[in-house]
């Protein structure tokens, strides 16, 4: 709405963007009428004027020139037009200015203002530097007035992944407690409790691009799947699913997800080591042959791959072989990141003569690459015997 000092507040009412006012005197026994000076009252919807308006020339260089002395832009916008020239003076409140421009002022000089951050929900999660740290409540601050009310919690990570389960320490900055969201993701809802699963907003992409190697025809199994991300989404495209997750809390919030988008008969869920896991599915005569295996645990994925070694070596030769196609993360320093997660791959097999397509997902670090590798479980893998039958 706009006052009759010009003062002009949001449309829900969380305080003024800016005040503008006439500077000089008052003609003696009249009162100053700026009612119109930044536009009709009716006309203003979202800063989008209608009707009569008020140009501001935001040029202090300016404010006592003539008209002949006023920049040609400006001359052509008022020329054919009925005009007079008045000073102003403007004040821009807080509600006016962007997070980074309020950060930027608040902020000693020349500190990196911190501007990465992933959205989960209503959650924001930021991962500070350590110079930031003296500061993190006013920046938490910050971030959320700019980002209300859509997000209710700003938190910060304070401690790298080291845990089985693949949880991050997280400190409440700013907002309320709870870290218990629903966010969605393409279309697909999930419910995560950042206080006890891994979820990460940044891998929306990659989850997206894995999704197109996958047919209508796979039955995919996902090694580490957490709340489901992409066990779910494979699920809405191809026949079947095997989804399993070694924390429990993970795998109790993927069973709800699977329920929440009605995929609770495209997929079976299990709470096992993947090692184990990877065992026990490949060798149960109840599942279905296997296309795909997902092994979404970047840290140690690869670590996991001798369990496909003689995954098949009971099988006959007659019955036929359905050798899946792998698709395992990694990360990786090297200064050739690919040829190292590479060579990671083929020490983990035992195998040398196979082919694997490299994808690089995302820089997570200075220096420090995500990956993706994928490729079909080489046949002689499958089949190796134990080293005690060599």
């Amino acid at each position: 709405m706009e006052t009759e000092r010009g003062e002009v507040r949001d449309g829900k009412g969380n305080g003024c963007y800016l005040v503008a006012e006439v500077v000089g005197e008052e003609r003696e026994g009249e009162e100053e009428d700026l009612s119109r000076l930044i536009g009709d009252t009716a006309g203003y919807r979202l800063g989008k004027w209608k009707g009569s308006t008020r140009l501001l020339l935001l040029d202090e260089r300016y404010a006592d020139k003539l008209y002949d002395e006023l920049p040609e832009a400006v001359k052509a916008c008022l020329k054919g037009s009925v005009f007079e020239l008045v000073r102003c003076k403007l004040t821009l409140y807080y509600s006016y200015w962007q997070m980074n421009e309020v950060l930027e002022a608040l902020l000693p000089e020349h500190m990196i203002v911190p501007s990465s951050f992933e959205t989960v929900g209503h959650i924001i999660h930021l991962n500070l530097r350590d110079e930031h740290l003296p500061y993190k409540n006013l920046i938490a601050k910050v971030v959320l007035d700019k980002n209300k009310p859509k997000i209710q919690t700003v938190v910060n990570k304070i401690d790298a992944i080291n845990n089985d389960f693949r949880t991050m320490q997280l400190e409440v900055l700013a907002g309320n407690h709870s870290l218990v969201t629903r966010l969605v993701e393409n279309g697909l809802h999930f419910h995560v409790d950042l206080a006890s699963v891994y979820w990460s907003s940044k891998l929306s992409t990659e989850r997206q691009r894995l999704l197109t190697c996958f047919t209508r025809s796979d039955v995919v199994c996902d090694v580490f799947a957490g709340v489901g991300p992409l066990a779910i989404f494979a699920a809405k495209k191809v026949k079947y699913v095997y989804a399993n997750d070694l924390n429990p809390h993970a795998v109790d919030y993927l069973e709800r997800n699977c329920v929440l988008n009605k995929l609770e008969r495209k997929i079976e869920v299990f709470n096992m080591d993947g090692r184990r896991f990877i065992d026990a599915i490949f060798k149960s005569q109840s599942t279905r042959p296997i296309t795909q295996v997902v092994m979404n645990l970047p840290k140690d994925a690869a670590e996991y791959l001798d369990a496909f070694k003689g995954i098949f070596r009971d099988v006959e030769r007659s019955e036929g072989l359905t050798l899946p196609t792998i698709h395992v993360y990694g990360f990786s320093k090297a200064e050739d990141p690919e040829f190292d997660f590479h060579e990671r791959i083929r020490i983990a097999l035992s195998e040398v003569a196979f082919e694997v397509k490299m994808h690089k997902v995302r820089l997570v670090a200075p220096g420090k690459w995500m990956l993706c590798a994928s490729f079909v479980l080489p046949e002689r893998v499958a089949l190796a015997k134990p080293i005690s039958e060599l």
